[in-house]
């Protein structure tokens, strides 16, 4: 990046020049847990921390975006409500409590210091729920904070374009969507040989929710097609998420973060 943006790497004099009221704070929620045998433990977190710093280094490079507000990415959070997948080794989970308060904390934490501005990118259904008590807990306690969030990226991309992806809209935990988005950016750490065949769990619909453990729908880790990824794939994920996000930064920009009747003219 041509300008210092994650907070772990400034220093307290970088910090003093970038953190006012008008620093928006990009956070990134993760999980750390089984995703088969063909993707890393961290998929969650490593590919929304990429994704923001792809999105932070298009705002860095252009000056006309980037005038009015700085922009402070703080260091990821690689744990997250994982309890449905404690069937598999090694899943490292929060409870939701802890999961709410560690939220709360931060975004108290960054309310103390003048961020008003925050987006949340989230790589973790798990995670849904406890960010949205957590940021409804803080809004109500500092109710000119703004606070939004890129929920499920997964679920985004298939309905942004519907042609993008092979089987079952993309889904899956490790599936075609997940594993393309690793191939775009960490192709290393994706070991497409060993991902299991297509694994479509079956269930009832989309209009009645069953609240599942893992291991109920798969006994690999792993759901979807990940045989059906690509590079390419991947590549067009990014750019969808890229174009989402910086729009919505723009548009937001352009009212000052306000919305709603905050951007009315009567009182």
């Amino acid at each position: 990046m041509n300008k210092k943006l994650l907070l772990e790497e400034m220093n307290a004099n970088q910090v003093k020049n970038v953190v006012n009221n008008n620093c928006i704070a990009f956070i990134v929620l993760g999980s750390c847990e089984n995703h088969g045998d063909h993707l890393p433990f961290g998929s969650d977190f490593i590919f929304p921390m990429n994704l923001a710093k792809i999105i932070l280094e298009k705002i860095s490079n252009n000056d006309s975006s980037s005038s009015e507000n700085n922009y402070i990415m703080l260091p990821i959070v690689p744990y997250g409500v994982s309890i449905h997948h404690n069937d598999f080794q090694m899943t490292m989970s929060l409870r939701f409590s802890t999961m709410i308060s560690l939220i709360e904390d931060i975004l108290e934490s960054l309310a103390k210091n003048e961020i008003k501005k925050v987006l949340v990118i989230n790589g973790h259904d798990g995670n849904i729920a406890s960010i949205e008590v957590a940021s409804r807990n803080l809004k109500d306690k500092y109710p000119d904070m703004v606070i939004a969030c890129l929920e499920s990226w997964w679920v985004l991309v298939g309905q942004k374009n519907t042609n993008i992806f092979n089987v079952w809209k993309g889904l899956g935990h490790g599936g075609e969507a997940e594993t393309s988005a690793m191939m775009a950016i960490r192709p290393d750490l994706v070991d497409l040989k060993s991902a299991p065949d297509q694994i479509i769990p079956n269930l009832p619909g989309d209009d009645i929710r069953l609240y599942w453990r893992f291991s109920e729908l798969t006994r690999t880790g792993a759901t979807g097609a990940p045989k059906e990824a690509s590079v390419q794939k991947g590549q067009e994920i990014i750019d969808i998420l890229e174009r989402v996000i910086l729009d919505f930064i723009n548009k937001m920009n352009a009212s000052n973060w306000k919305y709603g009747v905050s951007t009315s003219n009567f009182e």
